[in-house]
Parts: structure tokens; C-alpha cells; sequence
């Protein structure tokens, strides 16, 4: 369950959450920025257990300042090409907003909820073997 705002680049080697990056919300613990501030330098304690696992309302202003607390994901399926991601916004743990994503293999685009069901759905074909 990432915070919303937090936009994953590549996975931080060496590094898990709870003795296990399979306790990582997006499978794993991810680098990148904040869509708020994309040239804020953000501490690795906070990009730990704050950009990668969300709820960091009292760790971070930019996250203090938005309405949803995290974003959790799901591989719905992987058929011809298409990874089908749903995804959930939440607030207090539980679910504002819900929905799906397609995604194939191209394009990207720089939106914090696509970005992060990217990083998911890359995890999940590192972990399958599988290729888009």
C-alpha cells in the first residue's frame, strides 16, 4: 500500500520491510520520487516505511496534506500481453475509490496510480518468469 503520491523507479537492493520484501506492498521495496515535489530529496527511513508502505500521514507534510493514505494492488490476470492490475485508494484503511488497469507493455506515463501498478506488475513477472 503505497502513499499515492510516490512515483517507484527501481527496486532498493538489499533492502525489505518486515524481515521480507514480500511484506512490501508492491512486492517490493522500490526508489523514486514524490509526485509533489519530484526534486525533494526523501530520507531512505521515510521512503522505507512511508513512500513504499503509505499511511505516513505523521511521517510526511506532503502526505499529511492529501485525502487518501495508501494505494493496494492485485494481479487480476495476465492474458496476450495485458497485465490486468485492480487497485484500491484508501483513507483509514479503508477503500474511497476502487478499480482496473490494463497494462501492456507500452506506454508509461508519469501518473503516480499507473506508475505504482507498473512496479507491481514488473515484480510479479520477475517473480513468474513470465514476459509481457
Amino acid at each position: 500500500m503505497p502513499c499515492p503520491l510516490f512515483l517507484p523507479d527501481s527496486p532498493l537492493g538489499g533492502t525489505a520491510l518486515a524481515g521480507s520484501a514480500s511484506a512490501a506492498p508492491l512486492g517490493a521495496v522500490f526508489e523514486g520520487l514524490c509526485g509533489v515535489d519530484p526534486q525533494a530529496e526523501i530520507p531512505e527511513s521515510l521512503l522505507k516505511q512511508g513512500c513504499n508502505t503509505g499511511y505516513a500521514r505523521d511521517k510526511c507534510p506532503r502526505a499529511a496534506a492529501i485525502e487518501n493514505d495508501a494505494t493496494r494492488f492485485r494481479i487480476k490476470s495476465h492474458i496476450s500481453g495485458i497485465i490486468e492490475v485492480a487497485w484500491s485508494l484508501e483513507r483509514d484503511h479503508h477503500p474511497v475509490a476502487v478499480g482496473t488497469l490494463r497494462l501492456a507493455e507500452l506506454p508509461e506515463t508519469s501518473e503516480p496510480l499507473e506508475l505504482q501498478a507498473r512496479a507491481c506488475a514488473a515484480v510479479y513477472l520477475r517473480r513468474t518468469g513470465a514476459g509481457w
